[in-house]
């Protein structure tokens, strides 16, 4: 189940293709996607010295990929990152980049009074309300003025490959993890799905 909570609170939930249907993502407009991967790749290994092959690496990845066996579904709760630490929404703009900065990423959840998420900021929602001439954040200026009042959420037993559609989709690099009561219990970002692809290789992506 996805859900999108806004100022408002909880104004969506229901399963992905419901999802895809109410809610357009406007952000993949100017996407530039490029299908010509023969001329990609090559452009990737240009120059690069090639080096010896590892016969007994490349067999045993063969006798992966081909092997049968498949881990289990991977669900949001065993790969998000918890607790998460939000963003009141009357924070000043200046206070907030200084919490964001201690981050291991680039954008935090944002709660009301209640505790309840409303919205998310990130640096890049921040640089719309730099002041060049003060060089700093215009005088007043609040977390509720930058943040994106949309947001996407998963459940905590969300399928991850699910959850990656999402983020392809509506071109995100974060999921909040919000339970059937709306609370905010986790968060899952691009890096957490790499990090799981490269701890655990047998890891089926597809369904």
């Amino acid at each position: 189940m996805f859900a999108i909570y806004n100022i408002q609170g909880r104004r969506f939930r229901d399963n992905l293709e419901n999802l895809k249907r109410v809610y357009n993502p406007q952000a993949l407009k100017n996407v530039n996607i490029q299908t010509d991967i023969a001329k990609d790749e090559t452009v990737i290994i240009q120059g690069i010295e090639q080096q010896p092959v590892n016969k007994k690496g490349l067999a045993a990845y063969d006798a992966m990929i081909n092997s049968n066996d498949r881990a289990p579904i991977f669900h949001a709760y065993q790969l998000m990152t918890h607790p998460v630490s939000t963003l009141p929404l009357n924070l000043p703009l200046d206070e907030a980049y200084q919490i964001i900065k201690k981050q291991p990423f680039n954008h935090m959840p944002v709660s009301d009074a209640q505790l309840q998420l409303v919205g998310m900021l990130s640096l890049t929602n921040m640089l719309t309300f730099m002041d060049t001439v003060q060089n700093g954040f215009i005088p007043g200026s609040t977390v509720q003025d930058a943040m994106t009042e949309e947001v996407i959420t998963a459940d905590p037993v969300s399928d991850i490959r699910r959850i990656a559609s999402v983020m392809t989709f509506y071109n995100v690099t974060s999921v909040p993890i919000v339970n059937e009561q709306d609370h905010l219990v986790g968060i899952i970002t691009r890096s957490d799905l790499i990090k799981a692809m490269i701890k655990d290789p047998p890891l089926s992506l597809w369904g």
